[in-house]
This record gives C-alpha cells, sequence and structure tokens, in this order.
C-alpha cells in the first residue's frame, strides 16, 4: 500500500469519525426537554434486502430460476462500519459510500467478489437472483420489466402467482422519533425466503433442455427445436434461436434477427412435411399404399406444372417411396383422388388452423389453412397437398402431428405446464392433461412409421439417422417467396420420432433459413438422438 492510499485511507476515517461524533453530539443536544418524549415514542426503520419472486421447476423439480445467488450487505451508519468500509471499499467508491453513511440511514452495498463481510453494523446476505447468463429456457420462462412484473412467457402468465409469495429479506433498524437510529438498539432480521420456493412446475426435463439447447447452437442461427414425450405430448424442450438474455434485453431490441421471437410457437411454411397429413386421410380412405404413381418430375394440373424437387424424376413410386423420396408429384396426385375438403377436415382434426394454449394467456398462434372453397381451384389443392401455398404451422402442431402418429392415432394436445406448488413441493393446483381424441386407424398409424422409418434409412432424411436405434422422420424445404437479395429464403424441417421401435420421443427441427430440411436440421435430430441415448434417457 502506497502512502497516497494511506493517507486517503486515514482521511476517510477521520471523516467517518467526526461525522458519527457530531451526530452522536447533536443528538444530545437537540431539545432537552424532548428526549424522553422521543424515547417514549420509539419506532423503526425497515431496510429491504430482497424481495423474491416465486421459482419455476422442471417436471422433476429441478430450479430453472433463481439458481445463482449474490451476496448482498445490510450496512448502518456506525464509526465500526465507516471504519471497515475505508479499509475494505475501492478508492473510486468510497465518495458515493461516504454519501450513503453521511445520510445516517442504512443503506445497501454489493461486496466485491460476493465477500462475506464482518463488521459492527453489517450483516451480510446471500440473495438469489433470478436468472442465469445465459438462462436456460429462457424464450418459454420469459422476463422482467423495470418494476419486477412479468411481462413475457411464463413470468407474464403467472405472474400474480409467482409475485405473491411474500418471500423477502428485511432489516429493521430501531429509531426514534426524530427518525434518528438509537445506538446501542439490536436490528431485527427478517428472512422469508423460503417461501419463494412455491412456483409453476413444468415438463420440461432440463437434461432434455440442455441437450436440445447445445444441438440448437452448433447448428442452427435462426430456428427451434421442440422435444416431447411420446403418447402424453407433454413438451421436454422448447428451443428458439437466436438467445436472449432475460438481464440484458436491450442488447438485442434493434436486432433484424429478432431473438426475442419465440420460433417455436410462431407459425411458418411447411412444405413436404405436412405430406404426412394426406398419406394418413388416404390409408383412412382405403386407398392402397401400394398403389404406384409414375413420377416423370413434373405433373401438370388445369394448366400449371408443378416439379418435384431438383426436378427429380422418381419413376414408378408407392407411398412408402413417395414419402421417403419426398415426391411431390404422387401427393398431387393421391389429393386429388382424396378431396380437397377430405384432407382439409383431416387436417383440422389433426390440430392445425387452431392454437394451442400453453398457460393462461400464452398460446402458440393458430397458423393458416386454406377456405374449403380455396381448395375447390385444383391448383390450390395441389399445392396444398405437398405443404405450399395458404398454409402455415408451428412447431407445436407438428410435434403434436407427429406425436399422434406413434401414438396409434390418438391426438394429445401439447403439454407445458403441471401445475403450481406450494413451498414444500406439493401441488396447490395440478393440472389434469386433456383425454386424447382418437383420429387415426393403428393400421394407418403402424403404415406411416413405416414409411418414416424408410426416409430415414434410404430416403432424404437420412442425414438425421441416429447412431444408435434408428428413427422415423419426414423432411421438409418450404418456399416462402422471400427473397434476401437475389435468393429466395427456404424454411427447413426435420420432423421424427427416436427410437424406430417403440418411440419415447418426438424431435422437431425447424430452420428459418435453411438449406433443405436433411441438410440444416437433420444433424441437430441426429445429435440429440445420440445425446438421448448416451445419457440413457432412451
Amino acid at each position: 500500500m502506497n502512502g497516497l492510499q494511506k493517507r486517503s485511507i486515514a482521511l476517510f476515517s477521520i471523516l467517518m469519525a467526526g461525522m458519527v461524533g457530531l451526530m452522536c453530539r447533536l443528538y444530545f443536544l437537540t431539545m432537552e426537554d424532548d428526549l424522553q418524549a422521543a424515547a417514549t415514542n420509539q419506532s423503526s426503520y425497515q431496510l429491504n434486502v430482497a424481495k423474491l419472486r416465486g421459482t419455476i421447476y422442471d417436471r422433476n423439480g429441478t430450479p430453472l430460476t433463481g439458481l445463482n445467488h449474490t451476496t448482498i450487505a445490510a450496512v448502518s451508519p456506525t464509526v465500526e462500519a465507516a471504519n471497515f468500509l475505508s479499509e475494505t471499499l475501492p478508492e473510486e467508491e468510497k465518495e458515493s459510500v461516504f454519501t450513503l453513511l453521511s445520510s445516517g440511514k442504512p443503506f445497501l452495498l454489493k461486496p466485491e467478489h460476493n465477500a462475506v463481510w464482518s463488521a459492527e453494523g453489517i450483516h451480510t446476505f446471500s440473495v438469489s437472483e433470478r436468472y442465469r447468463t445465459p438462462q436456460i429456457l429462457s424464450h418459454v420462462i420469459g422476463y422482467l420489466d423495470g418494476s419486477g412484473s412479468g411481462i413475457s412467457g411464463l413470468e407474464k402468465a403467472y405472474d400474480e402467482y409467482l409475485s405473491q409469495t411474500r418471500a423477502q429479506i428485511s432489516v429493521r433498524y430501531p429509531v426514534d422519533a426524530l427518525s434518528r437510529i438509537l445506538p446501542g438498539e439490536q436490528e431485527k432480521i427478517s428472512d422469508t425466503s423460503e417461501l419463494a420456493k412455491k412456483g409453476v412446475k413444468l415438463t420440461i426435463d432440463t437434461d432434455i433442455q440442455r441437450i436440445a439447447e447445445i444441438a440448437a447452437n452448433d447448428y442452427l442461427k435462426r430456428g427451434c427445436v421442440v422435444v416431447a414425450e411420446a403418447g402424453s405430448c407433454d413438451l421436454l424442450a422448447v428451443v428458439s434461436r437466436p438467445d436472449f438474455s432475460p438481464t440484458n434485453l436491450s442488447a438485442v431490441l434493434d436486432r433484424e434477427d429478432s431473438p426475442l421471437l419465440n420460433r417455436a410457437f410462431s407459425a411458418y411454411s411447411l412444405g413436404s412435411v405436412f405430406k404426412l397429413v394426406p398419406a394418413a386421410e388416404a390409408l383412412e380412405e382405403g386407398i392402397s399404399p401400394d398403389q404406384t404413381y409414375h413420377c416423370t418430375g413434373s405433373i401438370e394440373v388445369d394448366g400449371a406444372t408443378f416439379h418435384c424437387i431438383n426436378g427429380t424424376a422418381h419413376g414408378d413410386v408407392d407411398m412408402n417411396h413417395a414419402i421417403a423420396y419426398s415426391c411431390n408429384c404422387y401427393f398431387i396426385h393421391l389429393a386429388q383422388q382424396i378431396g380437397g375438403k377430405n384432407l382439409l377436415d383431416q387436417a383440422e382434426r389433426l390440430g392445425f388452423g387452431t392454437s394451442t394454449e400453453l398457460a393462461p394467456g400464452l398460446e402458440s398462434v393458430a397458423g393458416v389453412l386454406p377456405s374449403e372453397r380455396n381448395l375447390s381451384n385444383a391448383r390450390a389443392l395441389a399445392n396444398f397437398s405437398f405443404g405450399q401455398g395458404e398454409l402455415t404451422a408451428t412447431p407445436i402442431q407438428i410435434t403434436a402431428l407427429i406425436n399422434t402418429i406413434i401414438s396409434q392415432g390418438e391426438y394429445s394436445r401439447p403439454r407445458l405446464v403441471q401445475g403450481l406448488t406450494d413451498e414444500t413441493g406439493n401441488f396447490v393446483e395440478e393440472y389434469t392433461a386433456e383425454e386424447p381424441q382418437k383420429i387415426l386407424q393403428i393400421s394407418t398409424t403402424e403404415k406411416i412409421m413405416e414409411y418414416m422409418r424408410s426416409s430415414v434409412e434410404f430416403g432424404t432424411s437420412s442425414q438425421g439417422k441416429p447412431e444408435e436405434g434408428g428413427a422415423g422422420a419426414k423432411t421438409a424445404t418450404a418456399e416462402t417467396g422471400v427473397k434476401i437479395g437475389d435468393e429466395e429464403l427456404d424454411q427447413a424441417w426435420y420432423a421424427g420420432f427416436y427410437p424406430a421401435q417403440d418411440p419415447k420421443y418426438v424431435i422437431v427441427v425447424f430452420a428459418e433459413d435453411g438449406e433443405g430440411g436433411g441438410r440444416s436440421c437433420g444433424p441437430v435430430f441426429k445429435q440429440i438422438a445420440n445425446q438421448l441415448h448416451h445419457k440413457g434417457l432412451a
């Protein structure tokens, strides 16, 4: 320590001592006749250290918020506290702290490196911080405004419940009628932070969420991942990219890639992943999957020519190979046999065109379906048959579609929240999942699962094939008509189940600026499936 620093500390200590001495002197000289009256009118001054919100948990009771802790010190303006701070604080902080000490009221400080200070007049507390950096499940959890109220995601949906925990840390100091701290009197500490353990329990699995987030970070610039439990369609992971920090929203507000947008709950062009719907409807109507169509790479409908991707001529294809190779011409021909109304009705039964409520006031968008009148136009029906035209849907809706196929034709609405818990972890309100609705015959779903496995084994989905266990999937590359420079923006999908036999998971990957479902999204699916296997989760 150099001489200048020593002189600064000495001067600071002298000033503090002089200030406190002056305060004491004034106390005994002021209004001597009223001292007894002031003492009898003793009251208190409360310093609020922290007010805490309820906790958001995953399905296993693992906290998703409040995981990090910081140290906060409550400082009373005593000579001992002043001396301690003069020896502890960096030079640049001493002036502002001197001002706080001079006010004569207790105040809060954050020790550097979360040090625990020990001195008369100072109490330190470990206080949970709401978010981590990076924050897991950020788009679903949401964020708070400057007053601590939820304005996005689950923070908004359950703001009232999470904010009414009565969880706080405070210190109450005895003062006289003139609001002066009484020397020698003991302050009282109130710590009800345990009440912040009440909260909202989700269907999310932290381990699977982390697996999905790492895979998304590795491959997706703008897109999302949804992982659901087979059968129940409980959401185990929901990832949207790009990400944001709930503690630094200003850093992303003006970005053109919209980091605050939850892409998993937003609607996009579908492309060939929708082909599973006309395939299902055709099987329901008794159309043989062995019926073949000769694909020349293009088909003419009402004077318009439609092509398979890159004009590929697939030759004679049945339903299995049409799904595996994603033959547009086959499905255009198939839709002409089914008819627009029947195809539209089946899409609606499978959840398209309807929003999904995931929490009070938190919904995925409904997406767009063409009207029956529009589908009376042969060209519109042709577009609809392979997922183009007037059609958008969310990754959540595609998750429900795949889950219906692997659940013997029973449609289950995707679920995000299990219920509300008290501070002991017991439910005060447990949400009951809706009863599944029978949509498709078992024979229909068994065939489609077989064809989706073919797509992984030798078709367009082969780039997402896991190292172990196999899978079933359908890819898509949807034209949007939106151009960035001279290039049209394509949206890519890879939607499937894992493992191939007795699936445990639905995994849906979406890339907003994809180069093809297999190329852009397949590696994400593969990495997630591999990690599920390696961690013993599949």
